[in-house]
């Protein structure tokens, strides 16, 4: 298990996330309908990475009447614990004779094949022991009689062979790959042991025989304070108490670039790439053999979410890319995984494959599912390389308090209550006893199945020490919002006690919370304790801008080692209804109008008037028109519609113009003419048109012989007009008019006719 936790306040460096167990209805798992968890006795608090899986061989530390004891089963095992070759079929005790000390942690890696031939690790609370296939261990290094063929041998004890300067008890954490060891101290070095260049991450020439100190680019400065790391066959992935990540090893990209020829023998700061608005939660990379074989690196954040970055073998990004060849040069998060708190990579074998669990316990794989190890039967080849480009539910049901990916098989552990046992589900090659059922030979295990930790006594998962907890009062009831428009808050109260780690609360999409009631909204907040304690503190929820519909989710309240708390929070937002028509009104001179509008939805909406776009005293309430007061010059209103039912209103204020218009001017025409019958007439022009009044404005060409009774001409209703040759003197105006106004008429303008000269003879 590679789960990296340091605590200055206890190191309690194994993560349990006890959760809510969930079964899926129609799984095709076993047919268990939920798997309870169980608290049993309490380990040391010491213990870290309690069981390590390589292709076929398992350990595990177990909780005995709070002691830790050590199991072993699978392939080999019986040669690795007792120097007797043999595979050991069910979980078994180690004898605690073959070690001195409390067992901490163990961890294991592979070079694969059918014999699986594996190292081991074991660090006590007083020694360091690696023990397994000589042929691995002399892969690793050339440190003379470093490990023994089995956990008996003297070889196998190394604490005198550790860096110097460094004794056990400095010792936080250990990591085998099947190229290298590295130690992890409780100030955060890092000593690499190990026949690769680049891992040895200090900026020296090779070395196999002795342990190197991790710098940084200098040369000279020590990489410090690490409290998570990563190993795989040819990558080194750190991460430190102030929030930065290192990586050494073959190429990786780690400065935002697509890099696959540069590899780095000292720990580069790639902290520019941490995805903005997360901090680090867990990290692993994966990597194979060779000194050009890229690493692709994965983060955790305290959002949980999973990023990842790198190149796309086996799909193993998750983004839902079947290419190989696509290779992702920053983290991106892997959308279609949520609520995720821990993270998981076959970094033991060197295989492309990883997982994740989340806060409800399911455990998620993608990438190479190999020999079943991913549950999906099609992929039984324990050879063949599968691509997996999407996360799977590998078991269909929620509840696992931990899992491992490891070689060629994935185990999630959880305790039955009604038995008061460890249990654990299966899936992947069965061989040497490695599913620890010894009636179970079928060669791969697609369709999960149950092994137990009882053998020889009942063993306890829990391992904790004082438990963390975050306690969560009061309730959240439904809101209810409009579209665009926050909610009100309401609060619920935090208190942690006996933490390890800040408590990280986030909310689901379309709510954001704060500290404080009016302002500092966000979707995640970090809560540091002091001495452990986190002390009453408010912490306000609202539902966000920018969301429509129904909403709903978990604000999840986490800690590693705490329990993780979820409080259900659901929102209405109704929708804004919007002035859909406008309709003005205009007069001549000062008087009062009426002006109206329409509205979606019609039922259930009204209009209410402003003389305002925003603020100001309403005018009138609840009705689809409005009459003016009297006014004398053009005036604009503002309609906005309400929904009587919600009270959610028009996002912005419509409008309306209520318009006065100045009297009627009949515009002027021109001009005179004289002429003689025969002779051609110029057009009657328009001086000035017709202006004022309120509609639109027409006109008529009227005519009169006399100056006093004029006739409209038929067809002239132009703003000029060609008149037609009169015969005798004649008078023409122009009348202007609108349906509001009455008729005005322009000046006259006259046509002389004279008549022909006569000519006498």
């Amino acid at each position: 298990m590679k789960q990296y936790l340091f605590s200055s306040i206890c190191k309690r460096l194994f993560l349990v996330v006890f959760v809510s167990l969930v079964w899926v209805e129609g799984s095709s798992q076993m047919g268990i309908e939920n798997l309870p968890l169980f608290s049993g006795s309490n380990c040391d608090p010491l213990t870290f990475n309690r069981f390590t899986g390589s292709y076929h061989s398992n350990l595990y530390i177990g909780n005995q009447v709070g002691t830790n004891v050590l199991l072993a089963w699978g392939q080999n095992m019986n040669t690795y614990t007792t120097g007797i070759a043999g595979d050991i079929l069910a979980p078994v005790f180690v004898a605690s004779s073959s070690y001195v000390g409390v067992p901490y942690e163990v961890k294991s890696a592979s070079t694969g094949g059918r014999t699986g031939p594996s190292v081991m690790g074991l660090r006590t609370s007083t020694n360091l022991y690696i023990f397994g296939d000589l042929t691995n261990i002399s892969a690793i290094t050339s440190l003379a009689n470093f490990g023994g063929p089995s956990l008996v041998d003297s070889r196998s004890n190394v604490t005198l062979k550790l860096p110097v300067g460094v004794s056990v008890t400095d010792v936080a954490q250990f990591e085998i790959s099947p190229t290298a060891i590295a130690i992890v101290t409780k100030l955060g070095h890092v000593y690499m042991l190990t026949k690769v260049l680049n891992l040895q991450g200090d900026k020296t020439v090779a070395g196999p025989a002795i342990w190197h100190h991790v710098t940084l680019a200098n040369g000279s400065t020590f990489l410090s304070g690490v409290v998570k790391f990563s190993l795989s066959n040819s990558g080194a992935f750190a991460f430190t108490s102030n929030g930065r990540i290192y990586y050494w090893g073959s190429p990786a990209n780690v400065n935002g670039a697509v890099n696959t020829t540069t590899s780095y023998n000292y720990a580069y700061d790639m902290s520019a790439q941490i995805p903005a608005g997360i901090t680090v939660v867990d990290i692993v990379t994966l990597g194979q053999s060779g000194t050009s074989a890229p690493n692709v690196l994965f983060l955790l954040g305290n959002n949980l979410k999973v990023y990842s970055c790198g190149i796309n073998t086996q799909g193993i990004l998750g983004l839902g890319n079947a290419s190989t060849s696509f290779n992702q040069p920053t983290f991106q998060a892997i959308n279609s995984l949520s609520n995720i708190v821990r993270i998981d990579g076959n970094t033991e074998a060197g295989l492309f494959t990883i997982g994740a669990m989340s806060t409800s316990g399911h455990v998620y794989g993608w990438g190479n599912g190999v020999a079943s190890m991913l549950g999906i039967a099609a992929q039984s080849s324990f050879t063949g390389t599968y691509t997996n480009n999407l996360p799977v539910d590998i078991y269909g049901v929620g509840g696992f308090s931990d899992f491992s990916i490891s070689g060629h098989f994935t185990i999630a552990f959880y305790t039955n209550s009604a038995l008061g046992i460890d249990q654990y589900w299966y899936v992947g090659h069965n061989i040497g006893g490695s599913i620890g059922i010894p009636s179970n030979n079928t060669a791969v295990i697609s369709n999960a199945v149950t092994a137990k930790l009882d053998a020889p006594a009942t063993i306890s998962f829990d391992c904790s020490n004082t438990q963390p907890t975050i306690t969560v009062s009061g309730t959240i009831n439904p809101f209810i919002t409009c579209s665009g428009v926050v909610s009100g808050n309401q609060s619920i109260s935090i208190l942690g006690t006996s933490l390890t780690n800040d408590v990280i609360i986030t909310a689901p999409t379309g709510f954001e919370i704060s500290l404080i009631a009016g302002t500092g909204y966000t979707n995640s907040i970090t809560l540091t304790g002091t001495g452990g304690t986190i002390t009453s503190t408010n912490v306000y929820v609202r539902v966000s801008a920018g969301v429509s519909g129904s909403v709903s989710g978990n604000i999840n309240l986490s800690s590693i080692g705490a329990n993780t708390q979820s409080i259900a929070v659901s929102g209405t937002i109704n929708p804004l209804p919007t002035i859909a028509t406008t309709t003005g009104a205009a007069r001549t001179g000062p008087g009062s109008l009426t002006i109206s509008g329409t509205v979606s939805p019609a039922l259930g909406t009204t209009i209410d008037w402003y003389l305002n776009p925003s603020g100001g005293t309403t005018l009138a309430i609840g009705n689809l028109s409005y009459t003016t007061g009297i006014i004398s010059t053009t005036t604009t209103y503002f309609a906005e519609a309400r929904y009587t039912t919600t009270g959610c209103i028009s996002n912005m204020r419509t409008p309306v113009i209520a318009t006065i218009n100045g009297t009627l001017f009949a515009g002027s025409i021109g001009s005179n003419q004289s002429y003689c019958v025969g002779q051609n007439l110029d057009p009657l022009t328009s001086i000035v048109i017709a202006s004022g009044g309120t509609g639109t404005i027409t006109y008529q060409w009227q005519l009169s012989t006399n100056n006093i009774s004029f006739n409209n001409i038929v067809g002239a209703t132009n703003t000029f007009y060609n008149p037609v040759p009169p015969t005798q003197t004649t008078y023409y105006k122009r009348l202007a008019s609108t349906v509001n106004d009455g008729t005005q008429a322009s000046n006259v303008i006259t046509i002389v006719v004279n008549p022909k000269p006569v000519v006498n003879f």
